[in-house]
C-alpha cells in the first residue's frame, strides 16, 4: 500500500468515526472536542492526498490552495469541487493555527448535515483519477 492510499485509508476510518456522532453529542465537551480533532484530521489527510496527488502528476505547486487549482486545471476536480476543497482548507487553518474561535453552530451543522462527508468523496475521486491514470498510489 503505498502513501496516498495509507492516507485514504486513514481519511475514511475518520470519516466512520464521525458517522458514529450526531449534534446532540456535540453538548459533550469532550465529545465536541473530538468532533473537531476528526474533522481536523480528515481535512488534513485530503489536502495530504491532494499535494501527493500533484507531486506524482509532476505538477509544481506552492502550498495546498494551489495543489488543489492545479488538481481542477488537469479537470481531477471540478471548480465545485476545488471550492469545497478550499474551505476545507481555511477549516483546517482555522483550527490548526486558532486564527478564530470555532463556531459551535459550524461544527453542528458539518456534523448534522453529514458536509464531512464530502471530504472523503473528494479523496476517493482524487484516488480513483490517479489510478485511472496508471500512477501507483
Amino acid at each position: 500500500m503505498g502513501a496516498i492510499d495509507r492516507l485514504l485509508k486513514l481519511m475514511l476510518n475518520y470519516t466512520s468515526l464521525l458517522d458514529g456522532l450526531n449534534i446532540n453529542d456535540l453538548n459533550d465537551l469532550y465529545k465536541y472536542y473530538s468532533a473537531v480533532y476528526l474533522l481536523q484530521s480528515q481535512a488534513q489527510a485530503l489536502i495530504d492526498i491532494v499535494v501527493k496527488a500533484a507531486a506524482a502528476l509532476g505538477l509544481e505547486v506552492e502550498g495546498y490552495v494551489d495543489a488543489g487549482s492545479k488538481l481542477a486545471m488537469i479537470g481531477i476536480l471540478s471548480e465545485g469541487e476545488f471550492s469545497k476543497y478550499r474551505s476545507i482548507v481555511r477549516f483546517r487553518n482555522l483550527v490548526i493555527h486558532q486564527y478564530s474561535i470555532i463556531d459551535v453552530n459550524v461544527i453542528k451543522r458539518i456534523i448534522g448535515n453529514g458536509e464531512y462527508r464530502d471530504t472523503a468523496r473528494l479523496g476517493l475521486k482524487i484516488v480513483n483519477e490517479l489510478k485511472g491514470r496508471g500512477i501507483d498510489c
